[in-house]
């Protein structure tokens, strides 16, 4: 039912999510600075930019991740009749939220891009969209569950 206020949110991460696979969003940044060599990590891939060209790596967890939350959410649009497994795939969703948090930070911070002094790196705005995609998340359950609350009120007997 596309009345729903969760369904709106569910279609958002779904949006999110393919914004996030398809685009060029670049969530960290670093450059060496005696080189001038720069690393930009997008959300599904890597590039090194060097004096002599570019190359690129596939981040693939991180894109599989992105993947599998947009499906479910988009999944979950379509299962409004089926509130308890609406709610079961947003939990899932949590997870893999949270593995694109975890996949983020083995991208960026765990990696060591460039030897010693002179590196700078910094994230940009866009590696906060995983917060969001958390309160979207958030938004949607607690939608689902305050139709099964109503669902239930109605059921009972007076």
């Amino acid at each position: 039912m596309i009345q729903r206020p969760q369904t709106l949110f569910f279609l958002a991460i779904t949006t999110v999510c393919l914004m996030l696979m398809f685009s060029d969003t670049v969530f960290y940044t670093t450059e060496n600075t005696f080189t001038n060599e720069l690393c930009q990590v997008e959300y599904d891939e890597t590039k090194m930019i060097a004096a002599d060209g570019e190359d690129q790596e596939s981040n693939t967890w991180i894109f599989s991740f992105a993947a599998a939350v947009g499906l479910l959410s988009f999944v979950s649009i379509f299962l409004f009749k089926n509130r308890k497994l609406q709610l079961l795939l947003s939990s899932f969703n949590y997870l893999f939220i949270l593995g694109i948090i975890v996949m983020m930070y083995v991208y960026s911070l765990n990696m060591q891009y460039f030897e010693g002094d002179g590196v700078n790196s910094t994230f940009t705005f866009y590696s906060l969209i995983p917060m969001a995609l958390i309160g979207l998340n958030y938004f949607g359950a607690r939608g689902v569950r305050r139709d099964e609350m109503l669902v239930r009120s109605m059921d009972r007997l007076r």
